[in-house]
């Protein structure tokens, strides 16, 4: 069957700008929502970016826990970690602060504070069985996309091999995209991020037609492939990437390149 249709999914809220950080508690309080649990890492705490964050909600009169716990490419036991954290403070909010792998933990314990068993449940496609509770994600480097993205990828140590979530119920209901969070990132990091979105975009620029994906009428395959707006959206992220950053990597500070 010919396909003649294409789906555009993203986050629920998409907020963007300098010291957008500082709206995030509001956000949260105009949609009623309390007890935010903030998943993290111990370096972003260090930087005073998980301070920034929690000023903001504590503005806001909203109710706190912090799970520090996070860690790159995040493993079994992060999760394991982090889901014990969530029974214990039964939160209301996820709130996933730093780069993909904490954005991805935050997706995971969602999923699991909400509908129950363990984070493996819910491997491969498709296997959220319903709405999560209220995500909210806020990057600090501009890589991987997972403040928009249906994906959450945990670490298998003892095979070596990385696994997938693959749910739209885990977009974000709000991502709040800050350039400032990006400004205390390592050089290295800046480098490897922007490659990192840069390779994204050539991806979707040249990833299988979505007209030639052999789907039935409103069936949703685990990627949707290319489609006319994704298209334009590449194609200027290729060309910022491309235009900015070089001097992202060499002039920190600068807020156009960031």
């Amino acid at each position: 069957m010919t396909r003649t249709t294409w789906n555009f999914h993203t986050a629920g809220q998409l907020v963007f700008g300098f010291d957008a950080t500082d709206s995030v508690g509001a956000l949260i309080r105009r949609r009623g929502w309390d007890r935010v649990l903030v998943v993290t890492d111990p370096i972003l705490r260090k930087l005073g970016i998980v301070d920034r964050v929690t000023q903001s909600l504590a503005a806001a009169k909203l109710s706190v826990e912090i799970f520090d716990g996070g860690e790159p490419e995040p493993s079994f036991a992060a999760a394991e970690n982090a889901i014990q954290a969530a029974g214990e403070f039964r939160p209301g909010v996820i709130l996933g602060l730093g780069g993909g792998s904490n954005m991805d933990l935050a997706k995971i314990v969602a999923a699991v504070t909400t509908h129950g068993g363990t984070y493996s449940d819910y491997f491969n496609f498709d296997r959220v069985p319903g709405p999560v509770m209220p995500l909210v994600c806020l990057p600090t480097t501009s890589g991987t996309g997972s403040e928009v993205s249906h994906a959450a990828v945990l670490t298998d140590t003892a095979n070596e091999m990385k696994v997938s979530t693959l749910s739209n119920y885990l977009r974000p209901a709000i991502a709040v995209v800050d350039p400032a969070l990006t400004m205390s990132c390592p050089r290295k990091v800046t480098a490897d991020s922007g490659i990192d979105a840069l390779t994204h975009a050539i991806e979707a620029y040249t990833a299988t037609d979505s007209f030639a994906m052999d789907l039935a009428p409103g069936e949703l395959g685990a990627y949707e492939g290319r489609f006319p707006l994704a298209d334009c959206i590449a194609e200027k992220a290729i060309a910022l990437v491309g235009q900015h950053l070089v001097t992202a990597v060499n002039e920190p500070a600068n807020r156009e390149a960031r």
